[in-house]
């Protein structure tokens, strides 16, 4: 049963924080099982959910450009997250933040009430982008990429980003809704994310500050040629600082540029294990809610399968975040290292500073353009140290942070009673 729009006039459905619900669809999205939360708010009997498409769900407000990524990645094999706006059989609507995982033989898909600051500015954008599609009649993937657009401007590099910072606002919004503390895993992720953040701006601040430098080698060498029988040593000074900027710029495309180097890795396997962690969190709780539920004659759904899933989905997502948690502790170590050789690299420049003021010195008259590279080696060096003594920081306590998760690894939460 699909909705118009003008059937759509009751308001929102009564949804809680704290409340969890699933539902596990086939492969072409057929409605499979579910929980009681799921069927209530859906306001359909169990005699029509079961056997019918998700689709009966979904809200017309929603941009067609969300169900193509949505399906983009489910098809590809990966976790896909998001916030949906639903409707029910009665024309209530409810948003939800969804979580949907491959699993043999279709999909499982976990929800939970969204309340972050970040959701309110996806609604508007999801409204702002669904007028759009119909004004220019965008086609799925068009409506696609200007989601992708519009979520990059928010600051969100690519999808798997949005995915891992949303999903933990809303769970952090959650527990602040319910006044539950942020537990010891929590805490070493908001630690994590903070600093690799302020990391983040440190390896864009030392890019910039490298692009800058890539031309003195050049102004010295014109320099040198003006200076026509003095200008042999400022030449030679010239080659060597080219030799050093080279192995710096080298160093860059490395270690600080672009998502293929060593920082760029080292931030996705940290969201990506930052994700998985939250994933295997809200499956643990949605298996417990579903344990504790009386049970109804009018469902079909086996509830011990339905928790094998459940169960099965969420250990997979802890032993991949684990795993990501080792890639993170190898990538960290290699990044710091990097740092530690960037450092004894730019202590180098000292020497090169040293000469050109001797050079300078020597020169029969003052030269206000050897002056002026002089007062830039002296402020570049300056900033590019203080920029790689802040990563080295906070390289020093990403790892511990890393550390520290090895050693409170979450475990599955206890059911109630037990499955099957």
């Amino acid at each position: 049963m699909f909705h118009t729009t003008d059937e759509l006039s009751f308001g929102e459905a009564p949804f809680h924080y704290g409340e969890l619900f699933f539902s596990r669809t086939d492969e072409r999205g057929i409605i499979q099982a579910g929980n009681e939360v799921f069927q209530r708010l859906s306001s359909y009997p169990w005699s029509q959910l079961i056997g019918a498409h998700h689709e009966m769900v979904r809200h017309p407000d929603m941009p067609k450009g969300f169900f193509h990524i949505f399906w983009e990645r489910l098809r590809a094999g990966e976790s896909v997250s998001g916030y949906m706006k639903n409707v029910a059989q009665d024309g209530s609507h409810y948003w939800v933040y969804a979580i949907i995982q491959p699993v043999e033989g279709g999909y499982l898909s976990v929800r939970i009430k969204p309340g972050s600051q970040l959701f309110k500015a996806v609604a508007a954008t999801y409204a702002a982008l669904h007028e759009v599609e119909e004004t220019e009649e965008l086609s799925d993937e068009e409506s696609a990429v200007r989601l992708l657009q519009r979520l990059q401007k928010m600051g969100y590099g690519n999808y798997d980003t949005f995915m891992a910072e949303s999903l933990a606002a809303e769970l952090a919004a959650t527990d602040t809704a319910l006044k539950r503390a942020v537990g010891e895993r929590g805490q070493h992720f908001a630690r994590l994310y903070q600093a690799v953040n302020e990391a983040k701006e440190h390896t864009l601040a030392l890019c910039e500050t490298f692009s800058a430098i890539e031309g003195i080698p050049h102004n010295m060498r014109i320099l040198a040629s003006r200076l026509e029988a003095s200008g042999g040593p400022i030449a030679a000074i010239s080659a060597n600082y080219g030799s050093i900027s080279q192995e710096i710029s080298d160093w860059a495309s490395g270690y600080v540029q672009g998502a293929d180097s060593i920082f760029g890795r080292l931030d996705h396997s940290m969201r990506n294990c930052g994700y998985l962690s939250g994933v295997a969190r809200v499956m643990d709780e949605v298996c417990v809610q579903f344990d504790g539920e009386a049970d109804d004659p009018d469902c079909p759904v086996n509830r011990s399968d339905e928790k094998q899933h459940l169960t099965a989905t969420a250990t997979i997502c802890r032993d991949k975040a684990e795993e990501q948690l080792g890639i993170l502790e190898k990538t960290a170590t290699r990044f710091s290292n990097g740092v530690m050789a960037m450092k004894r690299l730019i202590a180098g420049l000292s020497t090169t500073r040293m000469m050109c003021k001797i050079e300078s010195a020597s020169l029969p008259q003052k030269n206000e353009s050897l002056t002026a590279i002089i007062n830039q080696l002296d402020s570049f060096q300056i900033q590019m140290e203080e920029h790689l003594d802040q990563l080295a920081m906070l390289t020093a306590a990403f790892l511990t942070s890393v550390r520290a998760l090895h050693a409170t690894r979450r475990k599955p939460l206890k059911l109630k009673m037990a499955a099957g």
